[in-house]
């Protein structure tokens, strides 16, 4: 009986264990939606994406690729520093390829592939300590975010074509009252907002609203779909333009509370009924004391001579 209470002790800690370490695992899927391949403007698109992360010990990296074009190499410092692929502490050649962050510290990671590392298509991450737990509280309401949109690059024609904007947006989830900050030199660009379809055919003939003098800061303040270009020759087609989806506000607005119910017209106010008196419980019963018992007169003195009398003559008899 006691081996039997002692297994079962031991099998659920370890499902406790275990279920606390799976709760508290997240997998980051490298670059988003870019994946993992050479990035439009360089490096800038995965350090950009790293930022955006908290990693702590017993998450995981997930590189999503293409068998043969390309593969990914957990490297030194050094290594990463000077894209050197020549000694790789470990390498991934099938995609998707997963690495699990059982430490704190940095890692690194490039592409052993020609050039690809040159081009940017590498990776440096830092990671802290256990993943914390999931706080039991409400959370806080979220505070509007302005975005500079394209970083450091701002707003130009970008490296690599559409796919940088692309790539910068899919990292961030954008909600009502944002801001989007374009930085750009005045006189050589200037900022649309535009339809849906002048922005996939680049056939700038109508725009909803144009700015030519930087910064340009616009508030998002409906949930939808926004369309961005330049209306200078050439720039759409070349990748400067930027489509977003933006969301509702991040925390529900509180419940409002129920209506009072409506007072009754003037005409039908009727006075309360008036309140009946408290009853009063009825006296209590009590028997009728005994009447007091009779009063005995004394004899007189003519009676007693004569019971005296007759007492004696009784006695002579």
């Amino acid at each position: 009986m006691a081996r039997t209470i002692i297994l079962a002790i031991a099998v659920i800690a370890c499902v406790a264990s275990l279920l606390q370490n799976t709760a508290a695992e997240t997998t980051h899927v490298v670059g988003g939606d870019l994946g993992w391949q050479i990035p439009p403007g360089g490096a800038i698109a995965y350090v950009t994406w790293a930022s955006m992360q908290t990693f702590a010990v017993g998450d995981i990296l997930l590189f999503n690729f293409t068998t043969g074009q390309q593969d990914v190499a957990s490297v030194t410092k050094e290594a990463y520093e000077n894209c050197n692929p020549a000694s790789p502490i470990s390498r991934k050649t099938t995609g998707p390829a997963e690495f699990s962050l059982e430490a704190a510290g940095d890692y690194y990671f490039i592409c052993t592939l020609e050039l690809h590392c040159t081009l940017g298509q590498k990776l440096a991450i830092h990671v802290t300590g256990p993943a914390p737990q999931p706080s039991p509280g409400p959370s806080l309401p979220r505070t509007p975010v302005n975005y500079t949109v394209g970083g450091n690059i701002g707003w130009a024609i970008p490296p690599g074509g559409a796919l940088f904007y692309a790539s910068w947006a899919s990292f961030y989830s954008f909600f009502v009252c944002d801001t989007l900050v374009f930085n750009f030199a005045n006189g050589t660009q200037d900022v649309a907002i535009v339809p849906k379809d002048v922005y996939e055919t680049c056939n700038i003939n109508s725009t909803i609203a144009v700015f030519t003098s930087s910064p340009v800061t616009i508030t998002l303040k409906f949930p939808g779909e926004y369309y961005f270009t330049s209306t200078y020759l050439s720039h759409c087609s070349l990748g400067q333009r930027l489509a977003i989806n933006v969301t509702g506000t991040s925390t529900p607005a509180p419940a409002a509370p129920p209506p009072l119910p409506p007072p009754p017209p003037p005409g039908n106010r009727t006075s309360p009924a008036p309140v009946p008196p408290p009853v009063q419980p009825p006296p209590s019963r009590q028997p009728p004391p005994p009447p007091p018992p009779a009063s005995v007169a004394p004899w007189s003195t003519l009676e007693v001579v004569v019971v005296v009398v007759i007492f004696c003559t009784k006695g002579k008899g």
